[in-house]
């Protein structure tokens, strides 16, 4: 019966966890945007933004890593936002993911919509 008990609490905890950067991927972006910036040249820009973001009184930061094959992610604490920066001919396209869509995604991306 115990066993029974810690299986069900298990999968009721799995289905309050937040998904993975490729499960957020697969859904598809929040918003997809272009700039005429180089993607590392965005990339650095959103990731100082994001770093230096105010919220509910702290900063949460946020990480910037080389994309897979090319380009960059900054990602926030959690990856509950992240964005793909990827080159596309002479600027970048970037795809912007949220895992909610409340007022921190909007900041988040007003943000970014400030780096293009």
């Amino acid at each position: 019966m115990r066993i029974l008990i810690a299986a069900v609490a298990v999968a009721m905890l799995a289905g309050c966890m937040a998904p993975t950067i490729n499960e957020a991927r697969q859904e598809g972006p929040y918003k997809v945007l272009t700039s005429k910036k180089a993607d590392a040249e965005l990339a650095k820009c959103v990731h100082y933004e994001w770093q230096n973001q105010s919220i509910f009184g702290g900063t949460p930061g946020a990480t910037l890593q080389p994309g897979r094959d090319t380009g960059y992610t900054v990602f926030t604490e959690g990856s509950q936002y992240f964005v793909d920066i990827q080159p596309q001919g002479t600027g970048s396209l970037a795809k912007y993911y949220a895992v909610v869509g409340n007022w921190i995604a909007n900041k988040r991306l007003t943000a970014l919509q400030s780096c293009l």
